[in-house]
């Protein structure tokens, strides 16, 4: 069925869009044809290729309106800039990570078929759009390491593996048990990764963080569609509330 043409909030080239992500996310580069977009979309083929080229460009357009959606609040990059407590900065990422990734499996799907489908071209924009998150990381683990907050380790490989560790974890763990993971919620999801990470991560005399879920959330999204879920706030011991949610404000 063709996507909902309401114009005053799509434009014709929003809906090309959307259904290339759609489309792309489930079948593949190769397995979607321009022919099946423009059906999704409503227009015609002819349509599509007016806006894009090649179906390359169409499919790069689709990852980036994705990928946009990752980012780093102001407020959770100054929480990392001014080195604050591991107990509450870890998971205010982590929480960053799961609502981008967990709850927006196209998200995930398109940084696949970008870098096993399409490898030139890849680079650039997953750059573009992955460094402004990962270097603020690294920084801030290096700095911890420094100050003795945090375990001696390289700080590329440190914050290279708690993303990739949320963002594919959940796709390779059902291939190799064949189950799914076992978490209802983004709350637990958030929860088990923070622990984790924060066990790998610190020193094991620091005590773990406390996860007070309760906080609901707005996910920013591109489109006038509006999604909301659920949250953990973190609460550091000394009762004071930093709420991770607060990583997925706008700019």
């Amino acid at each position: 069925m063709p996507l909902e043409k309401d114009r005053s909030k799509n434009s014709t080239k929003d809906r090309i869009v959307e259904a290339a992500v759609q489309l792309f996310s489930r079948q593949g580069f190769a397995g979607s044809s321009t022919h099946e977009i423009a059906r999704l979309a409503g227009v015609s083929e002819v349509t599509v290729f007016r806006h894009f080229a090649r179906k390359k460009d169409l499919f790069w357009t689709a990852t980036e309106s994705r990928l946009r959606r990752l980012r780093i609040s102001k407020e959770l990059r100054r929480r990392l800039d001014a080195d604050e407590n591991p107990q509450t900065a870890l998971p205010g990422v982590v929480a960053l990570l799961v609502e981008t990734f967990h709850n927006q499996p196209e998200m995930v799907r398109m940084l696949y078929l970008s870098l096993f489908e399409l490898e030139h071209g890849a680079e650039r924009i997953l750059r573009k759009y992955l460094v402004p998150f990962f270097q603020p990381l690294r920084e801030y683990l290096s700095r911890c390491a420094l100050k003795g907050l945090a375990r001696d380790l390289d700080p590329s490989i440190a914050a290279l593996a708690l993303i990739t560790s949320i963002v594919a974890h959940p796709g390779l763990y059902r291939v190799v048990t064949n189950e799914a993971a076992d978490y209802p919620s983004s709350d637990e999801v958030t929860t088990a990764y923070a622990e984790f990470w924060f066990k790998a991560l610190m020193f094991d005399s620091l005590p773990p963080p406390t996860i007070d879920t309760g906080e609901r959330l707005r996910v920013p999204q591109d489109n006038s569609q509006e999604q909301w879920t659920r949250t953990p706030a973190i609460r550091q011991t000394t009762g004071s509330t930093h709420s991770p949610t607060q990583a997925l404000g706008t700019e």
